[in-house]
């Protein structure tokens, strides 16, 4: 509270700001606050840049990323390959997780069984993607969710398709739609988007515990 008293400084005593002699543009510009509403004057500081002015361009970039698959990876890839989803847990009361992991984030416990999963779920949560950006491949408004499959508890992040985006909800009952086969490769986009099953909305307690 700059150079006053303690005793000088009560509940509900108006201050302003006492700003540093040298601003470098960060929240320490304040040096502290002082007694009083009158503001103090600031001193002008020189904003001309002598240097060459800022030329901004804009050009797409690309990364490739290459990773060597863990042995859970390998047997959920092979097995997407096949035109199955294959969880892992640590053991018959162990928790699913799709796509599988090495071992359980709650435990720490290496995952020991496979788990062979429907391609049908429930939507967990979800978003509109209205706005476009660089790269985009699906024009707005599309749906990307979270879409917990049954048997398993963990959701996963798809696209939600075949319905109006605004029609998407938490609860939707889902189910995959597959590439042609021919398409088929290692990875989870061997499912297109997931879609509607027309059946009945889940109820909330059996996925609150997986948003």
């Amino acid at each position: 509270m700059g150079t006053a008293g303690p005793s000088a400084i009560h509940t509900g005593a108006r201050v302003h700001a006492h700003w540093a002699d040298q601003p470098v543009g960060a929240i320490t510009d304040i040096a502290c606050f002082a007694l009083g509403e009158t503001a103090e004057p600031v001193a002008a500081h020189k904003t001309e840049d002598a240097r060459d002015p800022v030329t901004m361009i804009v050009t797409p970039i690309q990364l490739e990323i290459q990773h060597t698959a863990s042995h859970e990876e390998s047997a959920y890839l092979r097995a997407i390959a096949q035109g199955k989803l294959v969880g892992a847990r640590t053991g018959k009361t162990g928790k699913v997780y799709f796509p599988p992991h090495g071992a359980d984030p709650a435990t720490g416990k290496p995952t020991s069984e496979f788990v062979e999963l429907p391609d049908k779920g429930t939507v967990t949560t979800f978003a509109i993607v209205n706005i476009p950006f660089l790269g985009q491949r699906i024009k707005p408004p599309y749906v990307a969710a979270y879409v917990l499959l049954d048997g398993a508890d963990i959701p996963f992040l798809h696209l939600v398709s075949d319905v109006d985006a605004h029609q998407v909800r938490m609860g939707m009952r889902v189910e995959a739609v597959w590439k042609p086969r021919e398409r088929w490769g290692l990875g989870i986009d061997n499912i297109e988007y997931f879609r509607p099953t027309g059946e009945p909305d889940a109820d909330y307690d059996t996925y609150k515990h997986h948003l």
